[in-house]
């Protein structure tokens, strides 16, 4: 029997590892090739730098000397004043007329009442007087008739009987008087149809003066001219 040997074969490792080394050699080429595209070199990077401080200005100190300045106010807006006023203005012009229309129609209302109160009060004293007329006229009516009947008594007692003339004869004389019942005159206004009659009251009159006169002066001025009918 026949033993085969085998040897080793030294090129077939030298290979690999030739191999092995070429494509570590690649993979780092590779590598450190990219990292070095990817960063920009130092100095450039460094002159950017220089660049960028010597463009940004630096703010000076403040001098010592010279006041820092404040910071300005603005005072806030104010709201427009003239439409404020304006409003205003029409508002208190609206109160104005209406306080003046009020005050107008309180007016014209007090001046109907005092009107109306004037008309009952001028109604009242005209009813018054008329009243107080009613009365005085009465009373003087009252008091006339008492000194006209105190006159033809006493002319009576001095007038003469005239015969064949009767009871309703009527004599009508206007005498005038004074205040002392003298007789200034006598004058026939109405004779009763009999003269005989009418002569005989006429001498009657004047033998009975001085006739009865009021106390009254008043009364004594409707006696300054008397119409007196004499009856027999």
């Amino acid at each position: 029997m026949s033993a085969t040997l085998t040897y080793p074969e030294p090129y077939r490792f030298s290979a690999g590892m030739l191999a092995l080394t070429v494509h570590l050699i690649f993979f780092s080429l590779l590598y450190f090739g990219f990292r070095w595209n990817a960063h920009p070199p130092e100095e450039f990077v460094v002159e950017m730098w220089d660049s960028l401080q010597e463009n940004v200005e630096q703010p000076a100190p403040p001098s010592r000397m010279e006041p820092i300045p404040q910071p300005r106010v603005v005072p806030p807006a104010l709201p427009p004043v003239k439409a404020d006023i304006e409003v205003r203005d029409k508002k208190n012009k609206k109160a104005t007329v209406k306080e003046k229309a009020a005050s107008k129609a309180r007016q014209e209302a007090e001046r109907r009442e005092l009107e109306a109160y004037s008309e009952r009060v001028r109604k009242t004293v005209q009813i018054e007087q008329a009243r107080i007329r009613a009365e005085v006229s009465t009373a003087t009516r009252v008091q006339v008739e008492r000194y006209q009947d105190m006159i033809r008594n006493k002319i009576r007692r001095k007038m003469k009987a005239v015969a064949d003339v009767p009871e309703s004869a009527e004599a009508i004389f206007k005498i005038t008087l004074l205040p002392d019942g003298t007789v200034m005159d006598v004058e026939l206004f109405k004779s009763s149809g009999f003269p005989a009659y009418d002569n005989a009251a006429e001498r009657a009159i004047l033998l009975a003066e001085p006739l009865p006169m009021p106390t009254d002066v008043s009364l004594q001025k409707m006696f300054r001219e008397l119409k007196l009918s004499i009856r027999p």
